[in-house]
């Protein structure tokens, strides 16, 4: 009977993830739709009056695109030379050092969250963890046979791909918080970026470019936490049992970083990219 309302659970959350993938879309083109609708029209006075000439009409339009395109874009670094920056990778949470990510809306953070789980990164991530929980018998606790590797992918994915749909899309789209992690780069000392990465779990990067402590990535992982108990096993259900696993996936966040930072140094450590 269990076995039963565990597959009729994991099929929901499967279901339920088909549909926030297909309401992600739907926004995006509802926000761009609605964007271009809700631009103000231009203020009309009783004494307005038109320009002498038309230089001063192009240069009034001049300078209405230079505003319009320095407010498109949030470069992700103060670099020396930002004529070396190139456009951010879409729907991908990591922003590298020479990369300049565009501003984020609503439907682009519920977007991200989903699409981003799609990495080969990712889904590498989530193989590795099953495998890891596979060698100790860990959470969530369904045996150690060959059977039980799948079963242990399929319910970390459900887990993982909810808590990023909380965490980057519905509560940074809430909190206007930016979900996505800014590398530091090899030309900041190693202390540095080691602190940055993981304070990174804590500090949230807001989306007017402040900073606040990171309430949604914590409602997020409490959120994606308390829903394993409909489909994890008995096993695993529980105060205690979702308390640990809160604060492992929170040291989980801190090492996802650690490798997001430092994994292109390691890249440059082997020996064809030396070679280039």
């Amino acid at each position: 009977m269990w076995a039963w309302a565990r597959k009729t659970s994991k099929a929901g959350w499967i279901s339920i993830s088909a549909v926030a993938v297909a309401i992600s879309l739907c926004c995006g083109l509802a926000a761009a739709q609605e964007d271009n609708a809700l631009k103000p029209a231009p203020a009309v006075t009783a004494n307005a009056e038109l320009p002498d000439s038309p230089g001063a009409l192009l240069a009034a339009s001049s300078s209405a695109n230079e505003n319009a395109a320095d407010a498109s874009t949030v470069p992700a670094r103060n670099l020396e030379d930002t004529s070396v920056l190139v456009p951010a990778r879409r729907n991908h949470r990591v922003v590298r050092p020479y990369e300049e990510a565009a501003p984020l809306t609503a439907a682009g953070k519920l977007r991200l969250s989903i699409m981003s789980r799609l990495s080969f990164g990712e889904v590498g991530a989530t193989a590795f963890a099953a495998g890891w929980a596979q060698i100790n018998n860990g959470r969530p606790h369904t045996g150690t046979d060959a059977g039980a590797f799948g079963e242990r992918m399929e319910d970390l994915a459900i887990k993982q791909t909810t808590q990023s749909f909380l965490t980057y899309g519905v509560f940074a789209a809430a909190f206007h918080d930016d979900p996505r992690y800014y590398i530091l780069g090899d030309t900041k000392p190693v202390t540095r970026r080691v602190l940055y990465s993981a304070l990174d779990v804590v500090v949230a990067r807001k989306d007017d470019g402040g900073s606040a402590v990171d309430w949604p990535r914590f409602a997020g992982i409490a959120g994606a936490t308390a829903l394993t108990n409909l489909y994890y096993p008995t096993v695993d259900h529980g105060l205690s049992r979702g308390t640990q696993a809160f604060f492992s996936s929170v040291g989980s966040a801190v090492l996802n970083n650690e490798w997001h930072e430092f994994s292109g140094d390691l890249m440059h450590l082997l020996p064809h990219h030396r070679n280039h």
